[in-house]
């Protein structure tokens, strides 16, 4: 799990949740970083590894924060910005377009079951990836 930018909003909600640092803390390296750090790091010359893993994730952020469920290899396989995760938690059940999001997962806090059902989504398409390697 990565993610790049501050992510104030995030360390103040859903990241001080319990059950989202147990699921955090069981099956993922969780890690922070800046674009600047990324950009810096993207262009190393001296670790390539280092770079391409930078570069993909990348390609995949938005501004202003973007979550990342990556392989060990750096390909992301998972990813959400920030905005759009706080505008899913925000919506009433009624306003929505698509399909229902469901707060039934036992927490009263939108965006913690959000949360957890984006770390569980992550953990199955990263399995779905290993199974084809």
């Amino acid at each position: 799990m990565l993610i790049i930018g501050s992510g104030r909003t995030l360390r103040e909600t859903v990241l001080e949740s319990s059950p989202v640092l147990a699921l955090l803390n069981q099956s993922f390296i969780s890690s922070w970083a800046l674009v600047k750090e990324l950009e810096d790091l993207q262009s190393d010359k001296k670790n390539l590894d280092l770079s391409k893993k930078a570069r993909l994730h990348l390609e995949k952020y938005t501004f202003p924060v973007e979550m990342m469920v990556a392989l060990p290899n750096g390909t992301v396989v998972h990813h959400i910005n920030a905005n759009n995760f706080l505008d899913q938690t925000s919506m009433k059940p009624e306003e929505e377009e698509g399909p229902a999001i469901s707060f039934s997962a036992g927490f009263e806090d939108p965006s913690t079951s959000t949360y957890i059902r984006f770390l569980q989504e992550g953990l199955e398409k990263e399995r779905n990836v290993e199974e084809l390697m």
